[in-house]
């Protein structure tokens, strides 16, 4: 009887261990689906009022689902080359930004983090070639998103191509960084770098979570479980012992 009162107090201490080295994750960033917004069809970022986001510059725009209904960005003749879908897959609003001409870094303040603390920051991201006729030339474009937290040194998404005149390409795809915070409050930065005429790297699904545990917090769980599995293991072997010297 002690003995599972005991078992049954250290995997309760265990389960508390777990839980502070793995604690439910928030997203910190806010609006980071770009759902948020004062614009009722696509329109420059600059000027669609999207909460808790800011830019400063022409080179991005808010797309709304409806351009897929009117099969251009910008009527009467701006929309994008090849099988771009409607959505992402977070759904709804995406942010395009062109890579190479009059870009500027889309941010968001972030509040609460903890200093020295790694976190983990995730969207997705995708790239098209513009089409408008008689000002770009369809062909190969190429884009990624360089990001930065604060002070921290810039980090490059993985680079993708695409290109006009098959047209093609590069479909949504699911991105991972880490960061360490520098401050309790830092900026997130998301500037598009690309070549081509022109290239339009898009992004949605922000998601900035963390702090992510210390590697020898997780060991110390992890050998807190091997520990107890042991001593629920040897209990049973003890107690068939006991059961034979009986018989």
């Amino acid at each position: 009887m002690k003995l599972r009162v005991r078992l049954t107090t250290t995997f309760a201490f265990l389960l508390a261990l777990f839980a502070l080295a793995s604690p439910a994750s928030a997203n910190l960033v806010a609006n980071g689906s770009f759902e948020i917004a004062t614009a009722t069809v696509t329109s420059q970022f600059l000027t669609a009022g999207v909460s808790n986001w800011s830019n400063s510059n022409i080179g991005e725009a808010l797309v709304l689902p409806s351009w897929y209904t009117l099969g251009l960005l910008f009527p009467p003749n701006v929309g994008l080359a090849g099988p771009f879908p409607q959505y992402s897959p977070d759904g709804g609003n995406f942010v395009l930004s062109d890579g190479d001409y009059m870009n500027s870094p889309i941010t968001q303040t972030i509040n609460g983090l903890t200093p020295g603390a790694s976190y983990q920051l995730s969207f997705y991201q995708a790239l098209a070639q513009d089409t408008e006729p008689f000002v770009t030339i369809p062909g190969p474009v190429s884009g990624r998103w360089q990001v930065t937290l604060g002070s921290s040194a810039p980090q490059l998404s993985s680079m993708m191509f695409a290109n006009g005149s098959v047209p093609s390409i590069s479909p949504w795809r699911w991105e991972t960084m880490s960061f360490t915070a520098q401050n309790a409050s830092e900026v997130l930065r998301f500037f598009s770098i690309g070549s081509g005429d022109p290239p339009m790297v898009a992004l949605d699904g922000v998601n900035l979570t963390g702090p992510v545990p210390e590697p020898a917090a997780v060991w110390l769980v992890a050998t807190g479980f091997l520990a107890l599995g042991f001593g629920l293991k040897r209990r049973r072997v003890m107690q068939v012992v006991r059961r034979s010297d009986r018989n």
